[in-house]
């Protein structure tokens, strides 16, 4: 089910409003927000004080006030209402424990459509706009397997392998998400507005982290990757030329994030897969030839997962600090409670499948669980890790996996 749209709240509506003003970009939010508990508090706040905050002159400190209260968003709240699309604050429940945990979270999210905080199993398939019948084949496919197993694909949306993987795994009814470089009115490319209504309404969402109006830019779109990877545990490239953003966003996955990433092999003679067999051969990314190989990626990272939860946990959970500032705290910016990852309605069918023979044999490793399903290791890996994350399983004190809760 797709949750309702709600405008602006008074703290979103307050954040995007500094945003909105020069000299005030993430950092500065995110500083201002930890000083005074909110940004609506730091727009209340005695301009000696939001100076301090951010270190700029008491005089602009006042006019960078001024100019967030004269914001007009009421536009911007009724084209947000009327696309179902929500803002999801940095620090608030929603938002991605992932994400959050990445070197540069987006302050404010806009989603339509279903995204929890809690980590889910996900990878990014990403590759060249310009696909070849080779590159779109194989990523649907594996996208489609994947999503068979209970696995979310994270794509950016965009024309080529991004679309195909999204395609592949609505094919297999699973989830996806895709992450745009533009405003929620101005999905880009505009012919893929159908794919993103497909997506939402088949229990996936659309992620940006621009306002309403922003239109494409090339600037936009690297910074689209860092979500993209940020959100997934492994990142596969399929088909990505010597100079790629696909090749960018699987670096930042492995640089910046501490994650696995794996690429598909190609023809030896295509230029499109030429940047593939180079990250292959460098030994930055993994040769990925089907979904087993991107399972046992995953089932490396599942450490990933509860450790972005768990500082999650503490970054969101921590009280505003400044001994010379006030030490108001605002209803808006509550923590997220102390969880176990979210059960899921549904496991997918390999999932059910391990699950009724754990439940049955009361605790189970993968060794009984081989024996007995006769799959392979990767296909167990992938899909004790869809159980583990979603809260259905947990490993026993000798190794073994038990069922948590009915």
């Amino acid at each position: 089910m797709v949750p309702s749209s709600i405008p602006l709240d008074p703290e979103a509506r307050a954040a995007l409003a500094l945003l909105r003003v020069a000299g005030i970009g993430h950092a500065r939010l995110r500083a201002l927000r930890g000083a005074f508990g909110g940004a609506v508090e730091a727009l209340d706040a005695p301009a000696l004080e939001f100076s301090t905050a951010i270190g700029v002159h008491v005089d602009d400190a006042a006019r960078m006030q001024r100019s967030a209260k004269a914001e007009d968003l009421a536009d911007e709240s009724r084209q947000l209402e009327r696309l179902n699309c929500r803002a999801v604050l940095e620090g608030s429940a929603g938002y991605p424990d992932l994400l959050l945990a990445s070197h540069d979270p987006p302050p404010l999210l806009f989603v339509r459509g279903v995204l929890d905080a809690a980590p889910e199993p996900a990878v990014a398939i990403v590759g060249s706009r310009r696909a070849t019948p080779y590159g779109r084949l194989h990523a649907g496919r594996l996208a489609a397997e994947l999503a068979e197993r209970g696995v979310a694909i994270v794509s950016g949306g965009a024309r080529g392998i991004d679309a195909e993987a999204h395609r592949g795994a609505l094919r297999a009814r699973g989830r996806t998400i895709a992450v745009l470089a533009t405003g929620c009115t101005h999905p880009y490319p505009a012919d893929h507005a159908p794919l993103f209504d497909a997506i939402v309404e088949a229990g996936g969402c659309t992620i940006t982290e621009q306002p309403a109006g922003v239109s494409a830019r090339p600037d936009l779109f690297p910074r689209r990757n860092r979500i993209i990877a940020a959100l997934s545990l492994v990142t596969v490239v399929v088909e990505a030329a010597s100079r790629s953003g696909a090749l960018l966003t699987a670096r930042i996955a492995v640089d910046d994030l501490s994650r696995e990433a794996g690429c598909v092999p190609g023809p030896i003679d295509s230029p499109m897969s030429e940047g593939c067999h180079r990250a292959i051969r460098e030994g930055w990314a993994q040769l990925v030839t089907s979904a087993d190989d991107v399972c046992e990626l995953i089932e490396q990272s599942k450490t990933v997962a509860r450790g972005a939860h768990e500082l999650a946990q503490r970054v969101t959970r921590k009280a505003p600090t400044r001994p010379h500032l006030s030490t108001r705290r605002s209803a808006h910016t509550g923590s997220i409670p102390a969880r176990e990852f979210a059960v899921r309605s549904e496991p997918s069918l390999d999932g059910r499948a391990a699950l009724e023979v754990i439940r049955s044999e009361k605790c189970a490793g993968l060794d009984e669980l081989e024996v007995i399903l006769g799959w392979s290791v990767q296909r167990l890996a992938c899909a004790t890790l869809e159980l583990q994350v979603s809260g259905w399983i947990a490993r026993g004190t000798d190794g073994g996996f038990c069922a948590v809760g009915s």
